[in-house]
């Protein structure tokens, strides 16, 4: 089922103490890191585990390293890091079922706790919250930067992503058009597992439109009167993703 190498070696990280709630101080330390790379039912899965781990872990969706300042620091704090290579599902209903029996996996193999936080940027939204949607009870909390959340906004007609999203889900142009079977759709039962939620997103994002997407869910939750912590980036696009200061995620993650 799986096979794969182990490295263990030392890096340098950044690690940001919070004091209080509106303070940090960022200093270098070091910290032991076992790597693991497998293949787990035939898709590549990275586990990243610090000498301090605390049986917490941060499951990043998609774009692993990408924009990953709240990773590092979180895993200089003990989180462990996990990501399950299956781009180009979607969201998909496979998809999810593949996370789940690697989640149940890295549970007995690594004392990971049950629960993670889940990390959904850009179309990692679609898995991180198809997966939350799915199995609430496996989810800790969920952080979504400038996700995909509505699947007639992105991908594009007429795109390769486009072709792929069809085949994945089992769609033609009809289907697609008739269908609802977004997350937007399903965000009345999303919201009453009352999974603590963060969205970070930029007002300008013409790849991944703020208003067609986590928009539509901050709005949604504000008018069901459900918690949920949004910081919209004035100006900024779809990139770059995460903050500059990832005090508010860190806190988000911590509290």
């Amino acid at each position: 089922m799986c096979s794969g190498i182990v490295n263990l070696f030392y890096c340098q990280q950044k690690k940001t103490i919070i004091i209080g709630l509106n303070k940090s101080v960022n200093f270098v330390d070091f910290v032991a890191l076992r790597k693991e790379e497998f293949e787990y039912n035939g898709y590549k899965a990275t586990v990243l585990i610090p000498d301090n781990f605390n049986g917490k872990w941060v499951w990043k969706t998609e774009f692993f390293y990408a924009f990953d300042q709240a990773e590092q620091q979180l895993f200089s704090m003990g989180y462990a890091r996990v990501y399950y290579e299956i781009s180009d599902m979607y969201g998909s209903n496979r998809a999810i079922r593949l996370m789940h029996l690697f989640h149940l996996y890295l549970i007995e193999k690594y004392g990971f706790k049950n629960r993670p936080y889940l990390f959904g940027f850009s179309r990692g939204g679609l898995y991180a919250f198809n997966y939350a949607l799915y199995y609430p009870e496996y989810v800790e909390k969920i952080y979504l930067d400038a996700p995909v959340l509505n699947l007639k906004s992105w991908p594009p007609r007429n795109s390769k992503e486009h072709a792929e999203l069809l085949k994945e889900y089992l769609l033609n142009e009809e289907t697609f058009e008739k269908y609802s079977f977004s997350p937007i759709d399903y965000l009345e039962e999303f919201s009453k597992n009352r999974i603590p939620v963060l969205i970070v997103a930029g007002d300008t994002d013409e790849t991944v439109p703020y208003d067609e997407n986590c928009g539509i869910m901050v709005n949604y939750y504000r008018e069901q009167g459900v918690e949920i912590e949004y910081i919209l980036k004035h100006g900024c696009g779809h990139h770059p993703h995460s903050l500059e200061d990832v005090t508010p995620i860190i806190r988000f993650i911590e509290k």
